[in-house]
């Protein structure tokens, strides 16, 4: 049951786009949440014209408009209603929403429903490849074709459904990704760095940072990683890390107020860093201890660089590994005693 106010912006928009004869389709993640049953604080629509559609609403709400994606043909806008609460306007792929949606990655988010029938909840769903089931029986299937070839980031966004939603990829798309896995590195650096701290930002990050090292993705991302197999992180303390990030009330030591905040909004930093700990050798923490400027010139924050993660990002996960070598001279050990620590 949608909110008075939403439903409200709803038909406002509905009835703005009749003037552009424009049919506005309600898509992707949005349904995706209703069929899991999840309240929506974003809705995305597909449609002819969305640059116009979106500016006008966005004018008649003196609401802020954000442009996504500027590239012709692919045009996305949000406009921006209050705090996590906005509207997607994207443009439509194709000739027809058939054709948009068999541009999609995955079954999950190849769903379109008219907005007018979403507005009415008769949710007439346009579904070719079965999506609502497979989000019922919590499985990512990929879409025919040659979409991972098209974008490879789909690739680790797989996974990232995997950790966000819980659900499973089928064995088909895995092996995919397996065989097409080298093709990642065709990837800008950015949008690599993107979707990896969207995965991470995740409570139960580790199965799914598991299956990319399964599959040889992680490989591919990290090479540095793999070039000595006894440095390898070991996934099932990562778990066990993610455990204390998302109950910190489990720490022996009780966090104040400050630290309780860094652990939630940095908690995806602080899994890289266990991920890229064993690269950190103690002479290599020496200068990360000594000043912010060499440390920048460690194995982990020329890595890092190369993915171009920002100058805080490489000084916290600095920082991280700084505390974790710290924490191994004691009698806590970071890589071998905190699955000891945690039930």
């Amino acid at each position: 049951m949608l909110k008075k106010a939403t439903a409200n912006h709803l038909k406002n928009i509905f009835q703005l786009s009749k003037s552009y004869k424009s049919e506005v389709y309600v898509v992707g993640g949005t349904l995706r949440d209703i069929v899991l049953g999840r309240q929506c604080s974003d809705f995305d629509f597909a449609t002819t014209d969305a640059s116009i559609l979106a500016t006008q609403y966005a004018h008649s709400i003196k609401s802020a408009l954000v442009p996504l994606d500027t590239t012709p043909g692919r045009e996305t806008f949000r406009v921006v209603v209050k705090k996590n609460f906005y509207f997607d306007f994207s443009e439509l792929q194709g000739k027809s929403i058939e054709s948009d949606l068999n541009r999609r990655d995955f079954s999950i988010n190849a769903l379109a429903v008219p907005l007018i029938s979403f507005i009415k909840g008769t949710n007439k769903y346009i579904d070719p490849h079965n999506g609502r089931d497979d989000i019922k029986n919590k499985v990512i299937r990929v879409l025919p074709g040659q979409i991972f070839s098209k974008d490879p980031l789909r690739m680790i966004r797989a996974f990232r459904f995997m950790s966000v939603l819980g659900f499973q990829i089928e064995n088909k798309t895995l092996k995919k990704i397996t065989t097409l896995s080298p093709e990642i590195n065709r990837v800008s650096p950015e949008r690599i760095w993107s979707e990896l701290n969207l995965l991470l930002s995740s409570k139960k990050a580790s199965p799914s940072i598991k299956a990319m090292d399964d599959i040889g993705l992680l490989e591919n991302i990290f090479p540095e990683l793999y070039k000595r197999k006894t440095i390898l992180p070991t996934f099932k303390t990562l778990n066990h890390l993610e455990k204390l990030l998302s109950n910190p009330k489990q720490i022996e030591v009780k966090p104040i107020k400050e630290i309780k905040k860094i652990l939630l909004e940095k908690s995806q930093s602080i899994k890289l860093g266990f991920l890229l700990y064993p690269l950190a050798q103690k002479s290599s923490t020496n200068k990360i201890a000594r000043s912010r400027k060499t440390s920048r010139k460690t194995k982990i924050s020329k890595i890092l660089a190369q993915l171009r993660a920002s100058n805080a990002d490489i000084d916290f996960v600095n920082s991280t590994i700084i505390c974790a070598h710290s924490l191994s001279n004691t009698k806590f050990s970071f890589t071998n005693d905190l699955s000891s620590r945690v039930e």
